[in-house]
């Protein structure tokens, strides 16, 4: 079978990778360079800690999970051990999070929820707050580094993997998928898969696929301060976060917005997208929440646009029209869930794809 992989990003790529220990063909297209785009702009966190989880839900991360560790224990890329904490303005709130400590416990994460006078020991200032849930085994990598990782594994297997490619349609006969165009190019096709991140609703549109896919702006700023931050990455009820940097990066955080409530009709150009004016001078304000950030000087800003679906979870599989595969939709999770996006790719065109991941994947469970 001819397989078109349409986007390089980290999902693409994992996508590549696993599908490249199969007998098809396989094709990568990326319109820039790997990883450059919505993965360049990303937190790179990979987080075990989560918000009201059910069984499905950790056993979907700790299938990407046994990947990372492969990688990043045995590998040859590094990842940091920082720990993820997330802050209860609310009471409300605070018990959604000591419920979910509770059921991470009982799935075996390293899971505690503090009370706010226990805040301060992750260098939290407690003020305002009710409480946290706390996963300290959460780690940062470098995304882009992985992305390439994937690739190049990719590559090792004889996937064909195009830099500079933009796809500008995909064609079909019959209600199937027949070929992939890119501005210089034509491919041949039996599957399409879509793995452009924000960009996906537009190609799904070239096939007359409606998928209910909204976006939202995650906008980042930069920070220097004079030595490290002692704290996990922090992300508070009202959505903001704070994320420690280090080594090459120097001493310092990013500070952004992680936003991936489903509104509806809420869409955005991701190529025409902007940083919200005022954003970056607002960010030294969490030092109220973070003490190290105190002083800190604002180096830079950049912006990510996420997609996300109205039960959070990601679409993988096929779509109404054969052959047009998606994987979108990650919902902030993209670094997180690749590789278990690219298994489920994988076992969904193997034809093995268990029940479960079909129900609460799918296309057409909405």
């Amino acid at each position: 079978m001819k397989v078109v992989i349409a986007g390089g990003g980290i999902v693409g790529c994992a996508i590549a990778a696993r599908l490249g220990e199969t007998d098809h063909d396989v094709t990568l297209l990326e319109r820039s360079r790997i990883g450059s785009e919505t993965t360049a702009a990303s937190a790179g966190i990979l987080m075990e800690n989560v918000i009201d989880p059910t069984p499905f839900d950790l056993r979907f991360r700790m299938r990407a999970r046994s990947v990372y560790d492969e990688l990043f224990d045995r590998g040859p890329l590094e990842s940091t051990r920082i720990g993820v904490c997330y802050l209860a303005e609310t009471d409300q709130f605070a018990e959604r999070l000591e419920a979910s400590a509770a059921t991470l416990g009982e799935h075996g994460v390293d899971a505690s929820y503090l009370k706010a006078d226990e805040l301060s020991r992750l260098g939290v200032d407690p003020d305002g707050f009710v409480g946290g849930l706390y996963t300290p085994n959460d780690r940062l990598c470098e995304p882009v580094a992985v992305a390439n990782w994937f690739a190049d594994c990719a590559r090792r297997t004889g996937v064909d993997v195009r830099t500079g490619a933009t796809v500008t349609d995909v064609r079909t006969h019959d209600g199937a998928v027949s070929s992939v165009e890119t501005e210089t190019d034509r491919f041949d096709a039996d599957c399409v898969i879509n793995a452009t991140g924000p960009w996906a609703p537009k190609l799904n549109e070239t096939v007359g696929v409606s998928l209910p896919l909204r976006q939202t702006l995650g906008p980042m700023a930069a920070l220097e301060t004079d030595h490290p931050l002692e704290s996990p990455v922090t992300i508070l009820e009202s959505k903001r976060y704070v994320r420690p940097t280090g080594g090459n990066d120097g001493p310092g955080a990013w500070v952004g917005e992680y936003r991936t409530a489903y509104e509806d009709g809420q869409q955005y150009d991701p190529d025409d997208c902007a940083v919200p004016d005022g954003f970056a001078d607002s960010a030294s304000d969490l030092a109220a929440v973070v003490p190290g950030l105190e002083g800190a000087t604002v180096v830079n800003e950049w912006l990510g646009c996420r997609t996300v679906t109205p039960d959070g979870r990601p679409i993988v599989g096929e779509t109404s029209v054969d052959g047009f595969v998606v994987a979108c939709g990650l919902s902030g999770q993209g670094i997180t869930l690749a590789p278990a996006v690219a298994d489920v790719v994988h076992d969904a065109l193997e034809g093995t794809l268990e029940d479960e991941y079909r129900k609460h994947l799918s296309p057409d469970r909405f």
